[in-house]
């Protein structure tokens, strides 16, 4: 979810889509749109009682379509975009439409959610989807009188690593996002490596390599294998890129404030886990520059009694529950809400329908050809039925306090983020300060004992 919020609010950057000009949508609102997907998602499991693993799970597809730079107005590349989205998905499926012109060219970005609009079933990217998205593509360009590419160049990456990537089971993908997340905050390459190992990664050099071996994997993995963006040389050019930053003000490093506390390792556990002498060494030295941020932290929270700290760590876990709870609850309104809508629309749409069903003397036949608007019918009446005697609420009321509980889950949601953040770094400074305390006891047994 989180996911796929961050990446429609980068589509509608305003300073790359004219102030939000460039946005256009189907069925939802771009605002709001990673929470209706969502919900849709939710409406689909409780109706149809299927699931896929979450490894598995599509929530949101994405189409990134450029144009040759000259071409095409910005306004006209939206609507081109528009209409690509609802021919590929037979305007059965909600979309946003995020035209960017930050670029030399102007491309756009269309994010379709997996689930219909009836949210009974979801689209089958089946394996020539790519190739109909394609000709589909071809077709509006030389309808606009804009140029196509006539001999596409064919994607060199293996089959099987795409699906690997499409499924979250590429230890290569993994690999490149540590990188990613772990490179920008390296003041030099030496830390940069040293983080790596605090993922979990073992470390191989050679004069002209470097390699990683992923927890629980056999091989290492060279990183020129990644890419061009991951050689040896391009590693130490983009930390030595980010030490340059760092020194010339533009972009400082920050520290010891608010600077994030690490779980100490357990050294003995790892040795006896088949970790070498290299290893051991590099774990202490990170233990205690994590022991000195634990002791920064105490100080400038002013936590010198342990009980306090221990109460601290109790009130942020109950924050976070209490948060929880309170998007669980509005999460399972804003489910009643849609449902009811939807109800009631299925109920006006098929209410003709059920009739002259009733009235038909060969209910076998009619059932045959309109199965599916008469359970629509007859399940929108469960649904009123459910509601005890209590008036039929307006579409549009409805729609007023689903926006109402949106803003809600908004504004819980980003308390919950800090509650969470909160939670976790107590818990860290609490663990770390019983193994230290831990270790001087048994320190103190061992001197006793002697």
């Amino acid at each position: 979810m989180q996911s796929m919020s961050a990446r429609l609010d980068y589509d509608q950057k305003p300073e790359k889509t004219m102030d939000g000009a460039l946005v256009s949508s189907y069925m939802c609102s771009p605002e709001s749109a990673a929470q209706e997907f969502e919900i849709s998602h939710q409406l689909y499991h409780m109706l149809t009682g299927r699931s896929q693993p979450k490894a598995r799970e599509v929530v949101m597809y994405r189409i990134l379509q450029s144009f040759q730079p000259g071409e095409v107005t910005p306004e006209q590349a939206n609507h081109i975009g528009y209409e690509l989205a609802m021919r590929f998905t037979g305007g059965k499926h909600q979309f946003v439409v995020a035209t960017h012109t930050d670029k030399a060219h102007i491309h756009t970005h269309i994010e379709f959610n997996s689930v219909n609009l009836d949210c009974d079933g979801k689209f089958k990217n089946v394996k020539g989807s790519a190739l109909v998205l394609r000709r589909l593509n071809d077709e509006l360009c030389r309808e606009n009188g804009l140029s196509v590419i006539e001999h596409p160049a064919r994607n060199s990456k293996a089959h099987r690593e795409r699906a690997a990537i499409k499924y979250g089971n590429s230890f290569k993908e993994r690999l490149r996002q540590t990188i990613d997340r772990v490179l920008p905050a390296s003041t030099d390459y030496e830390d940069f490596l040293a983080r790596m190992r605090a993922e979990g990664y073992e470390v191989k050099e050679t004069a002209h390599t470097i390699s990683f071996r992923e927890p629980g994997r056999e091989r290492f993995t060279r990183s020129f294998r990644l890419g061009d963006d991951y050689t040896l040389d391009a590693l130490h050019d983009r930390c030595a890129h980010r030490r340059r930053r760092s020194v010339e003000g533009k972009a400082p490093v920050q520290r010891p404030s608010g600077k994030k506390v690490n779980l100490l390792i357990d050294i003995q556990a790892k040795l006896d886990a088949g970790k070498g002498a290299g290893y051991e060494r590099w774990a202490k030295i990170f233990n205690l520059k994590e022991a000195a941020k634990t002791l920064n932290f105490l100080i400038e929270n002013n936590l010198t009694d342990y009980d306090e700290l221990t109460a601290r760590a109790e009130r942020a876990g109950e924050n976070f529950d209490a948060s929880s709870e309170r998007i669980k609850r509005l999460e399972a309104r804003l489910s009643k809400v849609k449902q009811l809508k939807t109800h009631i629309i299925n109920y006006s749409k098929t209410r003709e329908v059920y009739a002259a069903y009733k009235k038909s003397r060969h209910k076998k036949e009619f059932l045959e050809r309109h199965g599916d608007e008469i359970a629509q019918h007859e399940a929108a009446k469960k649904a009123f039925d459910a509601l005890n005697g209590k008036p039929i609420p307006k579409v549009a009321q409805l729609s007023d306090e689903y926006a109402r509980l949106l803003a809600e889950k908004q504004a819980e949601y980003e308390r919950y983020k800090a509650y969470r953040q909160e939670m976790l770094t107590y818990e860290t400074v609490k663990q770390n300060v019983d193994r230290i305390l831990g270790a001087e006891l048994a320190q103190q047994e061992r001197q006793m004992e002697r």
